[in-house]
């Protein structure tokens, strides 16, 4: 799928930590904490300088700080992480997407000063933002944020649009060039409407037009003995003609937080023990019986893509029976 000497990008899990509860977040139920299966672990220096040799940092043009399941603001070393690869590789692109709201002002200084660029989720204004960002506050985002930009950070705002938030892109477009952020980047999101539970397992709010069942005893005793099968997200669906592969295309890794290697976050939502009750636990089964040696503090980073060559693989297949992967299809996969 991609040669060791040919990774130009590096897609980088730095904490499976997160201060926030987004009821969409895998690493919660409908934001209730819940773990389902990802370990609780933060990037050392340490192991970033076992797991990433000089050379290889230095052939990167491109390291993007952004997990399946955590946080930068929540690694203790995640500045001394980004400041290794800055005096490693000078010239090397660095973006970190982040809630935004934690750390004192000497850790978004000192992110400006190593040249990173910082995506700050901030999904609305001050009366929507916490809608989705559940335990996050706006202001302490807005205001990292400028202590960021003050000192010559370069700022992205990135929102995802909601129907609860809509009304409000043009003011938040408006108030990011006020501020000084480089960009103004808006998401479209797959998903409308959903409960959304506090750590006590309360019922805060809905999202959207949510209409269904809102009880959490309910709720949360068929998502802990549920058991979603392949068959159970296949019914009626045939394998995409073409992959445009994002591994191939961007020459890039994924390397998960406890220094597991996948060729994508699609496929690093650790296979080997994530995804109960939910869609990660059947497309999770699929990849597993492809994976090998693809800890990079146990075994060479070199060592740990060979297994994307049983991916790639796996996309002559006829039918997800026989092995196409689910999780290609669904996010490189098209009919054209």
């Amino acid at each position: 799928m991609i040669d060791y000497k040919a990774i130009r990008d590096l897609h980088l899990e730095i904490s499976t930590y997160c201060n926030a509860s987004c009821p969409w977040c895998p690493r919660n139920f409908w934001g209730y904490p819940f773990n389902g299966g990802y370990p609780e672990v933060n990037l050392t220096l340490s192991n970033t300088k076992k797991i990433f040799p000089d050379q290889f940092i230095q052939q990167l043009s491109s390291i993007r700080v952004n997990g399946n399941f955590g946080d930068i603001v929540m690694n203790p070393e995640g500045l001394d992480i980004i400041g290794h690869f800055r005096s490693v590789s000078p010239g090397v692109s660095i973006d970190i997407s982040t809630n935004g709201s934690a750390r004192a002002a000497d850790f978004w200084v000192g992110l400006a000063r190593v040249g990173a660029v910082v995506h700050f989720a901030l999904d609305g204004l001050e009366d929507t933002h916490h809608l989705y960002r559940q335990n996050t506050v706006w202001k302490t985002v807005i205001k990292n944020a400028r202590t960021f930009i003050a000192n010559d950070g370069r700022a992205v705002w990135k929102m995802i649009q909601f129907r609860h938030n809509q009304h409000q892109i043009d003011a938040a477009r408006s108030m990011s060039k006020d501020l000084g952020f480089e960009r103004f980047d808006l998401a479209q999101s797959q998903r409308t409407s959903a409960p959304v539970f506090d750590k006590h397992g309360n019922l805060s709010h809905v999202l959207g037009d949510y209409q269904d069942e809102t009880r959490f005893d309910i709720l949360f005793f068929k998502k802990i003995n549920d058991e979603v099968l392949l068959e159970d997200i296949t019914p009626g669906r045939t394998p995409k003609k073409n992959i445009d592969c994002e591994t191939k295309r961007l020459k890039s890794i994924y390397v998960a937080a406890n220094g597991d290697v996948s060729p994508c976050c699609y496929t690093g939502f650790y296979p080997n023990t994530y995804g109960k009750g939910q869609y990660h636990q059947a497309v999770n089964a699929q990849l597993t019986p492809l994976i090998a040696k693809n800890n990079a503090l146990e075994y060479p980073l070199e060592q740990c893509i060979q297994w994307f060559q049983a991916v790639e693989a796996s996309w002559n297949k006829s039918a997800y029976q026989d092995g196409r992967l689910v999780i290609c299809d669904d996010n490189c996969g098209s009919d054209f």
